[in-house]
């Protein structure tokens, strides 16, 4: 794809090309992971939620109380985030 460069400031901060933000599908917001090998290499990605927060809007906007389904989606959400799964969990 090519080389791109960034400067940093003072405090370390560095703003990351427009060519890699879209590389990487960054939105405003967005988090990346810095991947240092032994030998110095850095790779960067996008890091991932891997909470229910990623499918937040995914279906419209929902402005009322939470429903029977929202309920069971967080409580399914915690169980398997929290590593105490049922036996009748898939």
């Amino acid at each position: 794809m090519g080389r791109f460069e960034a400067k940093t400031s003072s405090d370390g901060q560095a703003t990351i090309p427009e060519e890699v933000r879209k590389a990487l599908g960054l939105q405003p917001g967005g988090a990346v992971q810095f991947i240092v090998d032994d030998d110095g290499k850095v790779t960067v990605v996008a890091k991932q939620k891997n909470d229910i927060e990623n499918l937040r809007g995914l279906f419209g906007k929902h402005d009322g109380p939470p429903t029977d389904i929202d309920a069971a989606i967080m409580e399914t959400v915690s169980r398997r985030t929290s590593g105490s799964r049922s036996e009748d969990d898939p």
